[in-house]
């Protein structure tokens, strides 16, 4: 399994809406080998979402495809941005710096 975070960040007033939009399951879903593992907010300045998937690492470039696409149907809320990011075991970066 390969681990992906996707990281959110959006205003505060345009909270409800998005709560809505969430509620209403009008954004596509997840692909079903994407299973969504941890979800943090932090209300800051702005409101901030991490979120963890684990994905089989033979079909990364799909679940990371289809993640973006859930998160790219929130993008009409001003303000909303997010951003996919793929994550490595510390214990495999020391080992490629080693290379």
């Amino acid at each position: 399994m390969v681990h992906v975070m996707s990281k959110v960040k959006y205003p505060p007033h345009v909270a409800e809406d998005i709560l809505k939009f969430y509620l209403s399951r009008k954004a596509p879903e997840y692909p079903d080998f994407v299973k969504r593992t941890h979800q943090w907010v932090t209300p800051d300045y702005n409101i901030k979402i991490y979120n963890i998937y684990e994905i089989p690492e033979d079909k990364l470039y799909e679940g990371m495809k289809g993640i973006a696409k859930r998160l790219n149907a929130f993008t009409r809320f001003e303000g909303y941005v997010y951003k996919v990011i793929n994550l490595m075991e510390g214990s495999e970066a020391i080992k490629l710096m080693q290379e």
